[in-house]
């Protein structure tokens, strides 16, 4: 009797331990609040979506078209006065990118070809100035058309197409003197004044978020196109593998998508432009490595 009391207690709870295991597995992901829609291109060129508060859970998925042999893509961001998704390859070709269909097509009756200088690179639009802005793991600082994809002449007063000049952290800087390992860059939207605008960048090697220019609204006025950097702070991840990074058009909602040295995982992150401190928000779907991400308009 006191044997079968005791088993009758111990499959008891056995049931009350399984119970417990699947309503946890069933439990819903905590709500982050944030609501943008992300859309985002992986290693393999899958072009995925999700929300930014369930970034495990993928809406669509389907193949990137259109990309010459030997191409891959490096970067991808809304155009956000036409709405229209770009991506730049590592060969230096500039496309526009349909989501519902993932195909590439290539910008300009005669396309460009950029001459890249980098293993990872930085591509966001200037929302103010309607332009492309693309910087390098080697500090490569370029501007693009968007209609052509031609680069902006960084001196018109020298005979020929000249780049905008190198990346450098400022003097004073707590990194001055370190080269600069961009690899991600995004742009904020002031919504009194479409005529300014903050370039942010993230710093691979140091895990840093940096300022590319100067803050909007603050004096002296340094533009983006100096090339100079200054540190805003950690993000708290170490160094990192692998970035995709970029800012919401509205609400300045700022994401990033990093692997680690420590964690070959694809995790979403939220990120404080005053501080760069981050807020996790979980895994990317399946923590593929991402080619880039943009956040939709």
């Amino acid at each position: 009797m006191h044997s079968i009391f005791c088993f009758s207690k111990l499959r008891a709870a056995w049931a009350a331990l399984a119970w417990a295991v699947l309503a946890g597995c069933a439990a819903p992901v905590p709500d982050s609040g944030l609501r943008e829609t992300v859309v985002a291109v992986t290693a393999s060129h899958e072009l995925i979506t999700f929300h930014a508060g369930q970034p495990g859970r993928i809406l669509e998925r389907r193949p990137v078209t259109g990309l010459p042999a030997g191409e891959r893509l490096v970067g991808i961001d809304f155009r956000v006065a036409k709405g229209v998704l770009y991506a730049l390859s590592q060969a230096g070709r500039l496309y526009t990118l349909d989501i519902p269909t993932g195909a590439l097509r290539p910008v300009g009756a005669a396309p460009a070809v950029l001459p890249l200088n980098g293993s990872v690179f930085g591509f966001d639009f200037n929302p103010a100035a309607d332009r492309i802005r693309v910087v390098s793991s080697t500090g490569q600082n370029l501007r693009l058309h968007p209609d052509t994809g031609a680069v902006v002449d960084g001196d018109p007063a020298v005979e020929g197409v000249q780049p905008d000049p190198a990346l450098r952290y400022a003097w004073g800087d707590v990194n001055a003197r370190r080269r600069p390992d961009i690899a991600g860059a995004a742009y904020t939207y002031n919504p009194n004044d479409s005529k300014i605008t903050t370039n942010y960048a993230i710093d691979r090697a140091l895990g840093v978020l940096v300022m590319q220019g100067s803050r909007e609204g603050t004096v002296p006025v340094v533009s983006p196109n100096s090339g100079q950097l200054r540190t805003v702070g950690s993000l708290g991840l170490g160094p990192l593998a692998d970035v995709a990074f970029d800012i919401a058009d509205v609400g300045n909602t700022a994401l990033i998508a990093v692997r680690t040295a420590a964690d070959n995982q694809t995790r979403l992150h939220q990120v404080d432009l005053a501080t760069g401190a981050t807020r996790p928000l979980g895994t990317v779907g399946e923590g593929t490595p991402l080619l880039g991400m943009a956040i939709e308009p």
